[in-house]
């Protein structure tokens, strides 16, 4: 079998300024170059479970596991695009698929601080602690972010926040650190309060003996993560999570090194941060879950051309045997904040199954460098609907 060609692995999943700078800077970007008209998406890549990660699902009598995210490969450029995959896999949960240069492009005039992360007014900022949620607002999402001001050591408290948003099918764009990393924040207030980060990644599945509707965190319950460098899903429990910065707790045995510690990461005990992406900012709007068929998306900024993608959207959790409309807009700046919904790019009626579920795969294709917004809405919602010109 032959293996894909991919670009070198550069260190950049959160890298510091002075590693992009002069030098490094030209080699990283003519290496990244030189594979750029040779695009292989990443399901051709070798699967290999990193230890002491564990890729297999745990055995228990309870589970979630979030439609929409799954394990792929970030933007290893200009500091690293980590926080951009991690809020695109978890956007496509709530029926969105953002692009990693939409989503870093989404804070690109605010919030008002001393930016120490790559990035700049014109393509937008790494995304970061101190930005997360405001990044999170501009693409049009709901969020519930973690208080990373409460009293120190806050494992506790933010176990506790990944549990009931996991149970309750909300993914999680979270910080944690890496084993050998520094562990240190960029100049100016990347990471308020204090606290210490060195990635970004999706967590999408929660794992219990217990009922998910039960907020306390047991042993035996577990997460599910990617580490945004390869293609395997990572279970951890949640009580592994936490650690000092020393990392000579939970995460002493996890190996040093980039394309090895982002598998088994842990998160600051004192100060810890993460946002909940809970649905799209539209009052009315009933949401879906969205699922492509790559996980490496074209670089676009190293000169890689766009793809297309074909989407198809789930619909798990509506009224049994109950019509609704699916509506898909392509230009955010269409995207409505309550009903009447119009100006949409396409409309498409449909009615559940008995088990309040449906699936829909979307015969016309979007790029890989856009943003897609789906959502479904009762009729009375939706206007134009007798319009003959409408798209369905």
């Amino acid at each position: 079998q032959v293996k894909a060609r991919r670009a070198p692995n550069i260190p950049q999943k959160m890298a510091k300024k002075s590693r992009s700078s002069g030098i490094f800077f030209l080699a990283s970007l003519l290496l990244q170059d030189a594979v750029a008209a040779d695009v292989v998406m990443a399901e051709e890549e070798p699967l290999t479970c990193v230890a002491p990660g564990i890729c297999k699902a745990p055995d228990t009598k309870f589970s979630r596991v979030i439609t929409g995210p799954k394990p792929g490969l970030q933007w290893n450029i200009n500091g690293g695009f980590c926080g951009s995959f991690s809020t695109q896999q978890s956007a496509l949960a709530k029926g969105a698929y953002l692009s990693q240069d939409k989503v870093r492009k989404a804070n690109r005039l605010g919030p008002d601080e001393p930016h120490g992360e790559h990035g700049n007014t014109d393509l937008g900022w790494e995304v970061m602690p101190a930005n997360v949620a405001f990044t999170a607002k501009k693409l049009g999402l709901k969020y519930e972010e973690f208080d990373y001001t409460q009293p120190k050591p806050q494992a506790e408290a933010f176990k506790k926040f990944l549990k009931r948003n996991l149970a309750q099918g909300h993914p999680i764009v979270w910080f944690p650190m890496c084993k050998g990393d520094d562990h240190e924040c960029y100049e100016g207030k990347s990471c308020p309060n204090g606290g210490h980060v060195d990635h970004v990644e999706p967590m999408f599945g929660i794992f219990s003996n217990h009922e998910l509707n039960d907020t306390t965190v047991y042993e035996d319950d577990w997460i599910l993560h990617a580490s945004d460098q390869d293609l395997m899903p990572y279970y951890r429990t949640l009580n592994s999570l936490p650690d000092s910065t020393k990392m000579d707790g939970n995460c002493k045995n996890a190996q040093p090194g980039f394309g090895k510690n982002e598998m088994y990461p842990c998160v600051d005990e004192e100060v810890s941060y993460g946002l909940a992406v809970k649905g799209l900012d539209i009052e009315g709007a009933h949401t879906v879950a969205l699922t492509i068929p790559i996980t490496r998306e074209p670089d676009v900024r190293m000169i890689q051309s766009p793809i297309e993608i074909t989407g198809t959207v789930v619909v798990e959790n509506l009224k049994p045997k109950t019509s609704y409309v699916l509506l898909r807009y392509d230009n955010p700046q269409a995207l409505p904040k309550q009903p009447p919904f119009d100006d949409y790019t396409a409309v498409v009626p449909f009615e559940t199954c008995k088990m309040g579920r449906w699936s829909y795969e979307d015969p016309k294709p979007f790029l890989s460098n856009s943003t897609v917004y789906y959502f479904a809405a009762d009729f009375s919602d939706v206007s134009g609907l007798e319009d003959d010109s409408i798209v369905v």
